[in-house]
């Protein structure tokens, strides 16, 4: 029996979401700003002045209580929630965790998680707080095939530090 997952928001929920992004120099805040609203449609992003190149800003960028509901379509048009799940749970804590995402890739609307290096263009920090915040990922991104092959945070499928897959199954 294939069952139709629960569609998950992020929103009254008990999650918290939180996105971070600092805007230096060279940024360009108006596609910074694209990026946010291609993944958080509803996020409220201050206004910058527009600066000539090469601008002088560092600022950091905090939009809070987001839905999560744009960004979960798309992990699972991309397919990539195992993925997604072994990275939202790589530093999680209790009921907190963070994991962080290409800006470029947001641009185009895609997600691209990141690990370590911080890639061209930026990175998103994604934070996310709640009670139950484990069991809230993993059903987060349930999809079919984990009736066949099961998987859970942590497991031994669970990709390395550096975002590698450490087993893959047949």
């Amino acid at each position: 029996m294939d069952l139709k997952p629960l569609s998950y928001n992020g929103r009254n929920e008990g999650i918290e979401v939180t996105l971070r992004t600092q805007i230096r120099p060279g940024d360009d805040v108006v596609n910074v700003s694209a990026a946010i609203h291609s993944l958080f449609p509803d996020a409220v992003v201050e206004d910058f002045e527009n600066e000539t190149f090469p601008s002088t800003r560092d600022v950091e960028i905090v939009c809070k209580h987001l839905s999560f509901e744009t960004f979960l379509e798309q992990l699972r048009k991309q397919t990539i929630l195992d993925t997604a799940m072994d990275a939202m749970g790589q530093q999680l804590q209790e009921s907190k965790t963070v994991f962080q995402v290409s800006r470029l890739a947001a641009y185009a609307g895609k997600i691209a998680f990141t690990f370590d290096d911080v890639p061209l263009g930026g990175c998103f920090d994604i934070h996310l707080e709640g009670v139950g915040l484990s069991d809230w990922i993993e059903a987060c991104t349930w999809h079919s095939g984990r009736q066949n092959v099961p998987r859970q945070l942590h497991d031994l499928a669970a990709m390395d530090a550096a975002g590698d897959a450490t087993t893959w199954h047949q």
